[in-house]
């Protein structure tokens, strides 16, 4: 542990050298910082590139790359573990990807990149600043505000991703259509009959899954994924996502519409969810 600490913050080193004083500092605004499950997360594009660090986006991986000078920084969405120059670091919420933009926590930042890291809970803003520069990134509002008790709870978020795990082996369930109708809507029902069961068997996911991004007062999406193993060489991870779009009908949540797909990350040390 002692080796592995020394060895991040040697990597920091960089991060840190010639940081002034915030009174100093060159001040950029951005307006599109998320909070989540009571986590601040904030766009790691332009905080970084208002940071001087460069960014490098992978589209087919979902992955990104912070660069300044030799230091390498890689993340990758739906996972909360970054490779800082190879070492492992974990933080306590993943990387996120709204709207087409990457997102990471807050405390990110201070974790991997040796950032001042600074939260006016008052005016709900973050103050970022690196190397004699600063960014204040605020928080923009929801543009839907789904009420506390319609929302898409934990406990269903579970119920309906267990359902769909059973919905991959149909020979195991009868009188499909009666069986699904609580949890799936008829739409998907009826894929899932042409299809003889959805296309990830012996795939359990029940891990990895982003918090909800709801696209109107009775729309969300999800995704989830699943490690089966990494490549013979080992340098890379296989994943397996799904996103969920799930909508509110009838007093309660369903899935309306499965869309999978496979991808390549680098390997962090990630388990493979057998």
């Amino acid at each position: 542990m002692k080796k592995l600490l020394f060895s991040i913050s040697a990597a920091m080193i960089f991060f840190l050298a010639n940081v002034v004083p915030s009174h100093a500092a060159e001040t950029g605004v951005i307006e599109n910082g998320v909070l989540k499950n009571n986590r601040v997360l904030i766009p790691i594009r332009s905080v970084s590139e208002n940071m001087g660090i460069d960014v490098k986006w992978n589209q087919s991986q979902k992955t990104a790359q912070l660069i300044k000078g030799e230091n390498v920084i890689t993340l990758a969405v739906q996972f909360s573990r970054a490779l800082v120059n190879q070492d492992r670091v974990d933080f306590d919420t993943p990387v996120e990807l709204i709207h087409n933009t990457t997102y990471v926590p807050l405390r990110f930042v201070s974790q991997t990149m040796g950032a001042d890291v600074k939260w006016d809970q008052k005016v709900k803003e973050a103050t970022v600043i690196l190397d004699g520069k600063q960014v204040v990134v605020k928080l923009m509002e929801p543009k839907y505000q789904v009420p506390t008790n319609q929302r898409l709870s934990e406990a269903r978020v579970a119920r309906l991703s267990e359902k769909l795990n059973e919905a991959s082996d149909l020979s195991k369930v009868k009188q499909v259509r009666t069986y699904f109708k609580p949890f799936f809507t008829d739409r998907l029902i009826q894929q899932i009959i042409q299809k003889e069961g959805l296309s990830y068997k012996d795939m359990k996911f029940d891990m990895n899954t982003t918090t909800v991004n709801y696209t109107s007062e009775t729309k969300a999406t999800f995704i989830q994924s699943f490690i089966p193993g990494n490549i013979l060489t080992g340098e890379l991870h296989y994943v397996f996502d799904r996103e969920l779009h799930v909508i509110f009908a009838d007093g309660v949540w369903k899935v309306d519409k499965v869309n999978d797909y496979w991808r390549q990350i680098p390997n962090m040390g990630l388990e493979p969810d057998f």
